[in-house]
């Protein structure tokens, strides 16, 4: 039953990492519409704002983390006598971006929502990349159109 409790946990971390990442997203595509802003100031916007979002996501999942380990019993992490809010919070971040340094490490049914979490981050961060790349490859194209010779 443990396993079923983690499985439904991760799922609901995953679809709320997704929506956070989602709108993000959409509001950094309302940056880059903007005529107010330069185009360097629009690739930066884009560049913390995934950072930020990034962020926010994995410290959803270390409050998933604390639920499982604290309120629903699913298991516990070896390697500290009790983590602390920033020990969960570093557990994460390692984890969703695959870094994984191993010091710390969940047993119990709390390993299946660390065996997602990477799954969730490869896909989020691979979606920044590619939202990175349009944002930028739009810059450089409306640069050249406004730098080129005309031709008349």
């Amino acid at each position: 039953m443990a396993q079923l409790y983690a499985f439904a946990l991760s799922l609901a971390l995953i679809f709320a990492a997704v929506m956070i990442h989602y709108q993000a997203l959409r509001l950094l595509s309302v940056g880059q519409a903007s005529p107010r802003l330069s185009r360097q100031l629009k690739i930066l916007l884009v560049i913390f704002g995934l950072i930020v979002a990034h962020v926010l996501e994995a410290g959803l999942f270390a409050g998933g983390y604390w639920v499982g380990d604290r309120v629903l019993g699913l298991g516990a992490f070896v390697g500290v006598p009790a983590m602390t809010a920033s020990q969960l919070f570093f557990f994460s971040i390692e984890t969703f971006t695959t870094q994984g340094v191993g010091d710390v490490y969940p047993v119990g049914a709390l390993r299946l929502i660390a065996s997602l979490e990477p799954l969730a981050g490869l896909i989020l961060i691979g979606w920044s990349g590619s939202f990175t790349f349009l944002a930028m490859g739009l810059d450089w194209r409306l640069e050249r159109k406004t730098t080129e010779p005309s031709g008349e």
